[in-house]
């Protein structure tokens, strides 16, 4: 087959559009280390796992990128990443620990790899090896890519990685001393919030002003975690409803536990809706009635970790 020469006009036209997009792409891809690096900064915890498997993409789609990988791998990569960090920037609860066995430009390799990074995720010190497993989870789709591309022998090397960031996971979960509760407190949601609502009463505030005061007394605080609940009543009419009812109220006593001194990066908030009940009611009672029996289920829950 013979050569085509582009005419030279031509070829600085498109010669030079390409250039652009690929200007384009690192850039986007700087960006979002920084953003990174910001979160990092602000206060979440660098060894975050979903912080750290942003980096790591990152980290595949930049490389990749200066070895002018064309099978689309990298912008595969970045979507990844932007999704997780779009995710931490809002503040999401419920953020997906899923990861892709592939991308575009790569193929599934070691199910046993994937297997043990499965187990160590369920694992009950998985905060301590939270950033190594992300790491692992992202190598092992890059020696995907390696193999896809260039062959087994490439795909070694990435291969090894992701087996030494899974036995660096094990080691620090097999040291890990995770700080223990020590001391669970029950907050009455009707006492703190309107029915329904996430403004806290004025007349409830000195029950917080008195945790406040709990909390400042413990020495060596590690976190403090906020678990809002709610009743099922919304939960037929619009499933979402009490899952960010439960979320908002634990954010509103965490801005007043940050507006009285207590750092913010040591409080932790979750929501979990009306999925965990102290208490089941008749449903032939009237709406009045159910909600007066339903109380107890309407609640904050505060776990201190840390020593006095």
């Amino acid at each position: 087959m013979s050569k085509v020469i582009l005419p030279p006009l031509l070829c600085m036209l498109l010669c030079g559009a390409s250039a652009a997009r690929a200007d384009e792409g690192e850039q986007r891809i700087e960006i979002m280390q920084r953003q990174v690096e910001r979160l990092a900064a602000e206060g979440l915890d660098s060894n975050n796992y979903h912080l750290s498997k942003a980096r790591a993409w990152l980290e595949m789609a930049f490389n990749e990128y200066h070895d002018k990988d064309e099978s689309g791998v990298i912008a595969a990569a970045v979507d990844q990443a932007e999704t997780l960090l779009e995710a931490l920037e809002k503040k999401q609860v419920s953020i997906t620990m899923d990861t892709p066995q592939q991308l575009t430009g790569s193929i599934a390799v070691r199910p046993d790899l994937l297997e043990e990074i499965a187990a160590l995720k369920k694992h009950n010190k998985f905060i301590c090896g939270q950033r190594p497993i992300a790491e692992a989870e992202v190598h092992l789709v890059w020696a995907g890519h390696e193999l896809y591309e260039y062959g087994t022998s490439h795909a070694q090397s990435y291969l090894r990685n992701t087996e030494n960031l899974i036995y660096e996971a094990q080691v620090a979960m097999d040291n890990c001393a995770e700080p223990i509760p020590m001391e669970k407190i029950t907050l009455s949601g009707d006492a703190m919030f309107k029915f329904g609502k996430t403004t806290l009463n004025k007349s409830a505030l000195w029950r917080l002003d008195s945790l406040v005061e709990n909390i400042k007394s413990v020495t060596h605080l590690e976190e403090v975690t906020l678990i809002g609940h709610t009743d099922h009543l919304h939960s037929n009419k619009l499933l979402e409803f009490n899952q960010n009812l439960s979320v908002k109220r634990a954010e509103s006593i965490k801005q007043y536990l940050v507006s009285k001194g207590i750092p913010e990066d040591k409080i932790r908030t979750q929501g979990a809706g009306s999925s965990q009940p102290l208490v089941q009611c008749p449903d032939k009672l009237s709406k009045a009635k159910k909600i007066a029996c339903l109380q107890p289920n309407r609640r904050v829950e505060i776990i201190l970790r840390g020593s006095k």
